[in-house]
């Protein structure tokens, strides 16, 4: 009996007319390839430490923070976020956590920086939404009373740096400000919220940073009114546009005593300028504003005078300030030639000379630099050298050094929405393999059409930006079989 079922199976199986495919026992859960993208780069912090590995933490527009290893671009971990948990800013602190603030400053969690693993979660209540604000000072020591600060929800939170406890909290909603910057001054035991009243009135806190008690409150009204834009460029002053974008108003609070002084961007940069835009700025004494095609650098000199320091094109990246030594900071500029991204780092006060200057090739299918990131490490000579991380406008990453792309990533492939897999054309006599990659979109394109309508109806080519193809081999001699990763 045993021997006729197991000939009538033997029968089903050799007149099936599908295929049948199976595994070894030594295959079962592998994978031919596997990859993880995080998507395009919005904060990035380095941590190059002697005794430690070379690595650089990011968060990401696919709310997603990484440590990626410096030297191979592979992960040291990762975290998916949820869809609601969008990173507002990171930060790493005591030299071994990874500070991420959240949720529009709601949510302040802290990550082993080594293994990635969870160390402390804070959940921060407050009335209302309300810009969100990290301050991790770069002194802190293990010690409870060294606390990282946070404003969001329209409160200000003390949160200890080992266990994230709260210490402290005061609320502003009561007080009708909206809060542009907290200021804690190195070593200081003051913290400074500063922001606006309605739109003709700043008001400055002093506050106690052991027990969140209220020193010093001070008001200044300007009658030109603020349009809300506001650059910091020390711990004790900020300038800021007024409401025809015509002026800057440079702001001292020292001592919580306010000061303010006005010029007319017309008198920095001549007449004929159009409606100036205050751009994002970690500058040391510098602010930056865009005006018409171009970028202004504007030093605040003592006094609050204001000067222009340098003008560049509006298509150039700019890093936050990187701290070489005492007194010393650098930034790096990154502006685009033909097919080639230049490269300069310069010390903040001191714009006659260039710390680095170089020319990288780079593919123009790739457009413009959106992010730039700087980091220092000492050559041999003694003299600095610098690594250079760049996000570009296809959402690729790319670590630079000495003149070179140590390596890409292209992680604008974390926003797939459509896939499919399909054989490219045999290579045929007269027919090379390069011209057939040269025409992939025509060719992939007409497969489609020919193929699918429903495809045809899902799937676009835009253009320059928009779609990029991804191909993968999985054969040797780059013919066969590939993948192909339609990118919108």
């Amino acid at each position: 009996m045993a021997t006729r079922v197991f000939l009538l199976l033997l029968l089903v199986l050799i007149s099936s007319p599908s295929p049948t495919f199976s595994l070894y026992e030594d295959q079962v859960g592998l994978m031919d390839w596997h990859q993880q993208y995080i998507g395009k780069v919005k904060h990035a912090v380095f941590h190059t430490q002697k005794a430690g590995r070379k690595r650089v933490v990011v968060s990401t527009e696919e709310n997603v923070i990484a440590s990626l290893n410096l030297r191979r671009r592979d992960f040291f971990w990762r975290h998916v976020l949820g869809p609601n948990d969008s990173v507002d800013e990171i930060d790493i602190a005591l030299g071994k956590y990874v500070i991420t603030l959240s949720s529009e400053g709601s949510i302040l969690k802290a990550w082993n920086l080594r293994d990635g693993q969870m160390a402390w979660e804070s959940f921060l209540q407050g009335p209302k939404p309300s810009k969100s604000l990290l301050s991790v000072p770069a002194n802190l020591k293990i010690d409870k009373d060294n606390v990282i600060f946070v404003f969001g929800k329209e409160c200000l939170h003390a949160v200890s740096s080992i266990d994230g406890e709260v210490l402290w909290k005061k609320d502003f909603a009561d007080e009708s400000i909206e809060v542009q910057q907290i200021i804690h001054p190195l070593g200081s035991d003051m913290i400074y919220a500063v922001g606006f009243v309605g739109l003709s009135q700043l008001d400055a806190y002093q506050i106690n940073v052991r027990n969140g008690e209220v020193l010093k409150h001070r008001s200044a009204a300007f009658p030109g009114g603020f349009c809300g834009e506001v650059s910091l460029v020390s711990n004790d002053a900020l300038v800021a546009l007024d409401a025809t974008k015509s002026c800057l108003i440079s702001i001292s609070f020292l001592d919580g005593e306010i000061s303010i002084q006005q010029t007319h961007i017309s008198n920095l940069v001549g007449d004929s300028f159009g409606m100036a835009v205050m751009l994002p700025s970690k500058l040391s004494r510098m602010l930056m504003i865009k005006i018409n095609n171009y970028i202004v650098f504007v030093r605040v000199a003592d006094e609050g005078k204001l000067e222009v320091a340098e003008k560049i094109n509006d298509a150039a990246a700019v890093s936050d300030a990187l701290t070489l030594s005492e007194g010393q900071q650098a930034f790096g500029l990154a502006e685009h030639g033909s097919n080639k991204i230049h490269l300069i780092v310069k010390l903040v006060n001191d714009w006659n000379g260039d710390l680095l200057k170089e020319s990288i090739g780079m593919d123009h299918q790739r457009g413009c630099v959106h992010k730039i990131f700087i980091n220092n490490y000492i050559r041999t000579d003694r003299s600095y050298g610098f690594r250079v991380l760049i996000v570009m406008e296809d959402h690729s990453l790319l670590l630079l050094q000495q003149g070179e792309i140590v390596w890409s990533r292209e992680d604008g492939l974390a926003s797939i929405i459509n896939v499919t897999a399909s054989e490219l054309p045999l290579e045929k006599e007269g027919v090379s393999v390069a011209k057939v990659e040269h025409n992939l979109f025509e060719w992939l394109w007409n497969q489609l059409n020919m193929g699918s309508r429903t495809q045809k109806g899902t799937l676009r080519f835009p253009g320059f930006g928009r779609t990029k193809v991804i191909m993968n081999s999985l054969d040797p001699a780059w013919i066969k079989k590939n993948y192909c990763c339609l990118l919108l």
